[in-house]
């Protein structure tokens, strides 16, 4: 079985990689998905094996917190988000504050007239001495105010699972049992009366330092969080879609009760200006129904009794009553929630060499820190740098700034960030992308193959002409359509509202055949393609002659035998959707290679391809060889989108590398399909690879920054430019060499998070293919 927990205490990769080895290790899990974005997991596990008290003391032991999840309402989340937001800003802005006095006492003395000042003093030993008490006592509530990063930094180190935190408790807490040395060196200093000394070591106190790195870091924290609250927007609408309160009938009268308490067949109140607030059949009235939070499309759409409403979608005039069907979790809205929230926390393949490098990021970085330290120790010790004897201060330094300036969260949010906000954008367009993975292989996709029927025409089809060679016209028709009554077909539904439309009275067929891809088959007439009727006798050259013509003209052409005789054509349109060209076109634009499958004959379906400017034509498929067509293409090396109405498709929608089910904005459960498109038009489908794309370059954006920076950034911070000269500055502190200062590395480290944050945040900008005239 599949379960979801919350998981509190992740604050970088190295924490998602640390719980999902935990859980992993488990005798009888089988996966275990973790998102850091959501600070949750996915675990699937044989219940026979395994229990919830497993999974979560599992968590436990590698230094987390873990419980079963809560599905929580959208008010309750954002009340929690902005209250954790609320108190993330205030514990950074009392930081700033303490730090802002603490840079005073540790940056004034170096400021020419007052270092002057101090050296003429008598009492300089003192000056430098209360200046660094300050500063220590300055440090203090810093350290409180920011004790989250050690608390769980040095858990997880002592669980052998370091995180980021880890390293920011690390060069902190190095920095600051530095300092605490060079204090206590201070007052011996100042006990035998050496002012030279007391000056010397108050130059060299890292305070200033210690107390910047958990200050940036969690600075960068909150504008990360704050970013990332917005990739979460799209979700957040979605679930506000539905009212808190509805109107429904209990004992006859109208009772105003809140959405949750609804149930299921219950009668529902709706009025000009509502909400509906779960899903349901009208019973009785009529109203004119906003669905475009749902499926995206802007035109109302005219509800009547036996008509399906759906939770989140608004009656914009007219008043009727509905019957309940589905309620909470069942709901339209609240599977497309799911739908976007389990692809937000689904995996990429391309993110998967990123977590194998989260998994050991934290301890090698470690390992390298403590090696820049000792080398740094050595080469100074040996001369090669300007120090005779070994050089503390600077060996310190780079190895503090190795610590705060690697950044394992980088690598962990390039991936779901741009997923969380693809999905979301996508959902808004009424596209529903079901998993990470469906988004990369919809990059990949070379043939974009259209089922014809539903999809590319409006599978509305109508009769055009029926003609009869020497026989009674009326007659014939009420006798086939008799026996197309039969049939639930949308030709056979077409003919039959034909004959009515003409006032032909029929009886149906008590004798009757479906023969699936061909035609139907009544007692005395057979009525199907030229195939189906050569099948059962044969064709006049008058007959064959006008079938052509019409498969000519794009026309469905199907001919009416009796006995083993044809007396007649039937020809039979279905109109292409608006869109439909500009789909093709646009796909074509993209680079993809466009195919229609279709049963109908060669010369019709080159005709509407034709028209609708697609080349590959599979023509004459029936209907259990479409999955059959999609494995050849994809055995010449082609990688294939399948694009279905859902009906008869779900083989070839599984059997494609991605499958694309339209105009199923209520069925989003279609578990054969990889994106469901709410809308029945054809441009959605180019949107959605359009979407796609864009997501997938972002990510790569994402990962090759997360990794440039940290290749980069890692030897500039071990001090791999020392021999670079340049003048001290507030870049590199006291050294005349291109070196890193701790307070950099911890600044730089909060930046390259946001950054990626902020660069997945530009999807959202995304409109969606437009046509001319849009």
């Amino acid at each position: 079985m599949k379960k979801k927990y919350d998981v509190r205490g992740m604050m970088c990769a190295a924490c998602q990689a640390n719980v999902a080895r935990a859980v992993s290790k488990i005798d009888g899990v089988e996966s275990a998905n973790v998102s850091l974005l959501g600070k949750s997991m996915v675990v699937e596990f044989d219940e026979s094996k395994v229990d919830d008290q497993t999974i979560i003391s599992s968590v436990e032991s590698a230094g987390y917190g873990c419980s079963i999840y809560i599905n929580e309402s959208v008010r309750q989340i954002q009340a929690k988000r902005e209250k954790a937001l609320a108190t993330s800003l205030r514990n950074v802005l009392w930081s700033l504050g303490f730090l802002a006095l603490l840079m005073v006492f540790s940056m004034g003395p170096m400021i020419p007239p007052v270092m002057a000042a101090i050296d003429a003093s008598p009492y300089m030993p003192f000056i430098c001495f209360g200046n660094v008490t300050a500063q220590l006592v300055l440090l203090v509530p810093i350290f409180i105010l920011n004790r989250a990063h050690f608390v769980s930094g040095f858990r997880a180190l002592g669980k052998l699972h370091p995180n980021m935190d880890s390293l920011v408790a690390l060069g902190s807490t190095a920095a600051t049992l530095y300092g605490l040395y060079i204090y206590v060196s201070m007052i011996v200093a100042l006990a035998s009366s050496d002012a030279e000394a007391v000056m010397r070591y108050s130059m060299n106190i890292y305070f200033e330092s210690a107390a910047m790195i958990p200050t940036f870091i969690s600075l960068g924290k909150y504008f990360e969080a704050r970013a990332t609250s917005k990739t979460t927007a799209s979700i957040a609408s979605l679930m506000a879609l539905t009212p808190d309160v509805a109107i429904v009938l209990r004992g006859g009268e109208e009772t105003e009760v809140q959405t949750e308490a609804i149930l299921e067949d219950e009668t529902v109140v709706i009025k000009p200006g509502m909400t509906i607030p779960v899903d349901g059949v009208v019973l009785s009235g009529y109203g004119s129904v906003d669905q475009s939070a749902i499926s995206g499309e802007s035109v109302p759409v005219y509800k009547k009794e036996g008509d399906k409403v759906v939770a989140g979608t608004t009656n914009k005039e007219g008043s009727f009553l509905f019957r309940v069907t589905e309620v909470g979790r069942d709901t339209t809205i609240s599977k497309i929630v799911d739908l976007v929230q389990e692809a937000s926390d689904s995996k990429a393949p391309m993110a998967r060499l990123a977590d194998r490098i989260s998994a050991i990021f934290v301890p090698s970085v470690i390992v390298i820190s403590l090696i820049t330290f000792t080398l740094w120790m050595l080469l100074s010790g040996f001369g090669v740098v300007s120090s005779t004897r070994p050089d503390w201060n600077l060996s310190i330094q780079l190895a503090v700034s190795v610590l705060v300036i690697s950044c394992p969260c980088a690598l962990g949010l390039a991936t779901p960030v741009a997923i969380m906000v693809g999905t979301g954008i996508g959902a808004e367009h009424g596209i529903l992308i079901k998993s990470a993975e469906a988004f990369e292989r919809s990059s990949k996709v070379d043939v974009v193959l259209f089922d014809k029927t539903g999809t590319l025409t409006k599978g509305e089809m109508r009769v055009k002409d029926f003609l009869v060679f020497n026989e009674d016209v009326h007659c014939v028709l009420s006798d086939v359509a008799g026996v197309e009554s039969c049939s639930e077909h949308p030709i056979s539904k077409a003919i039959v509202r034909y004959a009515k439309e003409q006032g032909i009275e029929f009886e149906r067929s008590l004798d009757f055949e479906n023969v699936p891809g061909k035609g139907v088959r009544g007692s005395s007439y057979a009525i199907g393609n030229l195939p189906f009727a050569l099948e059962n006798g044969s064709v006049g050259p008058k007959v064959l002659s006008e079938l052509e013509q019409r498969q000519e003209a794009g026309e469905t052409a199907l001919v009416i035998m009796r006995g083993n005789q044809a007396i007649g054509l039937i020809s039979v349109t279905d109109e292409a959707k608006k869109h439909a060209r500009a789909a093709v076109e646009s796909l074509k634009k993209m680079g993809k290679q466009v195919a229609m499958v279709t049963g109908d004959n060669e010369k019709t379906a080159r005709a509407i391809a034709s028209n609708l400017g697609i080349d590959e034509v599979h023509a004459g498929v029936l209907p259990d060889q479409k999955e059959q067509i999609v494995r050849q293409i994809q055995e010449s090396g082609r990688s294939v989108a399948f694009v279905g109405d859902g009906i008869n498709d779900a083989p070839a929608l599984t059997r494609a590398d991605v499958g694309v089910a339209i105009g199923a904005g209520t069925e989003i459960a279609i578990e054969s399909s990889d994106i469901v498109l709410g809308r029945n038009d054809p441009l959605d489908v180019a949107s959605a690879f359009a979407l796609s794309a864009k997501v997938v370059r972002n990510i790569k954006q994402n990962l090759t920054w997360a990794f440039l920076y940290n290749v980069i950034l890692i030897p500039l911070a071990a001090g791999a430019f020392y021999a670079v000269a340049v003048e001290p500055n507030w870049f590199t502190g006291s050294q005349a060499h291109l070196v890193l200062t701790p307070m950099i590395g911890s600044f730089a480290m909060s930046l390259s998070s946001v950054t990626v944050v902020l660069n997945a945040l530009r999807l959202r900008f995304f409109k969606g293919i437009q046509t001319k005239e849009e």
